[in-house]
C-alpha cells in the first residue's frame, strides 16, 4: 500500500508542480498582468455593424478574478437592436504551455469557441479566433487597448471568407472595482 501512495504523491507532484499560471520563473507573465488589469465592471456605448446595418447599444462587462489571481471570469450583457439580448460568460487565462491567453466564450447567442492572444505592446491586447462557419474561414480579431487605468477601447473584426461580417467596437469606462 505504501508504495501505491508515493507513487501518487510523485504523480501530483508532476502534474501540480508545472501545471499554474507562471512561467518557469515563478513570475506572472506580462499579458496576464495586462488582462488582469480588466478586474471590475466596465460600460461602452458601443457601436455594432452586422449584415450592413450599424447598431449603437450599451455594452456592460464585468470581471472577476478567480483561480486565486490566475485567471478572469468575465460576464457581458447588452441588447442589441435587431438581433436581441446579449448574455455571454467568459473564462480568460495564461497557458504557461504556449505562452498564450487564452480566452473562452460561450453565449446564449450560438457562440462558443477559444481565442488565442498576444501582448503587442504593455497596453494592447490582440485575440484571434480562427474556424469555420457553413464550410468557410472564419476569423475573429479582437483588440484590446488600454487607454487609462479606467478606459479601455475594445474592437472585435470578424471576416468570413476574408470580408468583413460584423465588427463590435466600443470605449469602456469603468463603472466599479471588485
Amino acid at each position: 500500500m505504501k508504495p501505491i501512495f508515493i507513487a501518487f504523491l510523485v504523480m501530483v507532484g508532476l502534474f501540480a508542480g508545472g501545471a499554474n499560471a507562471q512561467d518557469e520563473t515563478g513570475v506572472t507573465p506580462e499579458i496576464l498582468k495586462a488582462a488582469l488589469r480588466l478586474e471590475g465592471r466596465w460600460e461602452a456605448n458601443a457601436l455594432g455593424q452586422l449584415g450592413g446595418k450599424t447598431q449603437s447599444f450599451k455594452y456592460n462587462m464585468h470581471f472577476h478574478k478567480t483561480a486565486s489571481g490566475s485567471g478572469l471570469l468575465m460576464y457581458e450583457t447588452a441588447n442589441i437592436p435587431d438581433i436581441g439580448k446579449l448574455d455571454g460568460t467568459n473564462l480568460i487565462g495564461y497557458d504557461p504551455y504556449d505562452g498564450k491567453l487564452h480566452w473562452f466564450s460561450v453565449d446564449n447567442l450560438g457562440t462558443t469557441h477559444d481565442h488565442t492572444g498576444e501582448l503587442l505592446s504593455k497596453d494592447h491586447i490582440r485575440l484571434i479566433h480562427e474556424s469555420s462557419r457553413e464550410g468557410k474561414s472564419y476569423r475573429e480579431q479582437i483588440d484590446i487597448e488600454f487607454l487609462s487605468a479606467d478606459r479601455v477601447k475594445m474592437k472585435l473584426v470578424g471576416t468570413l471568407d476574408g470580408n468583413v461580417e460584423e465588427t463590435l467596437e466600443g470605449t469602456f469606462v469603468r463603472k466599479g472595482r471588485p
